[in-house]
């Protein structure tokens, strides 16, 4: 399947006579040409897809910090879609196109532009058809009621795309350390790490 089989099946939901390429000479491809990249873009941005997740070894600008916890400058990849984290889950800040990290080595986990539709998940590919259906028929049929229902329909293909990711990776999440930047103030790393114990109080009491 391409981006154009894609939009077409947008184009049949609303109702509308299919496309062969972008570049056809009718309104339905300049829309499909207009808001496909756009609404694809959305919908890698909506979610952490398995298919879009990569990893970037961050690389020091030759640029001061302005942030004295974080003094290390990077520039993000070009084809960043989401910051989803640092490894290690590691603290960090962004300012526009840079990150900045405590220290490097720092490897950065992201959503990435994805081009190739043969790389899409099934339920990427039912999400995105549905939103584009909703944006061509507001710029075409303007049928406020099929509208709402194509993005409702948006919503819950994510949130399936989110409750099969989650299965799939529950593992990788829920057995990761947590870690705070306050116990690494005093020295505890990974490889000291223990759970924190709180006694009992209006505010709690850490003990370590």
């Amino acid at each position: 399947m391409d981006s154009v089989a894609i939009c077409n099946l947008a184009l049949m939901l609303v109702g509308i006579p299919a496309i062969t390429s972008f570049n056809d000479e009718n309104n339905n491809a300049k829309l499909c040409k207009t808001f496909y990249p756009v609404l694809r873009d959305r919908v890698l941005r909506d979610h952490t897809w398995s298919f879009a997740t990569a990893f970037y070894e961050l690389q020091a600008l030759d640029e001061t910090s302005a942030d004295p916890d974080y003094e290390v400058v990077c520039a993000l990849p070009g084809d960043l879609i989401r910051v989803i984290e640092i490894a290690d889950n590691r603290p960090y800040r962004r300012i526009e196109n840079k990150i900045m990290v405590e220290e490097l080595p720092a490897t950065l986990v992201y959503t990435r532009r994805v081009e190739d539709p043969g790389l899409y998940d099934e339920t990427f590919v039912e999400a995105l058809q549905y939103l584009l259906a909703a944006e061509i028929g507001m710029s075409n049929t303007r049928d406020t009621q099929l509208i709402a229902l194509f993005r409702q329909e948006y919503d819950k293909r994510l949130a399936l795309a989110r409750s099969i990711d989650s299965q799939e990776n529950r593992f990788a999440v829920q057995n990761r350390p947590k870690r705070s930047r306050w116990i690494f103030g005093r020295g505890q790393g990974v490889e000291n790490y223990r759970p924190v114990k709180w006694t009992q109080g209006t505010e709690g009491k850490q003990e370590v």
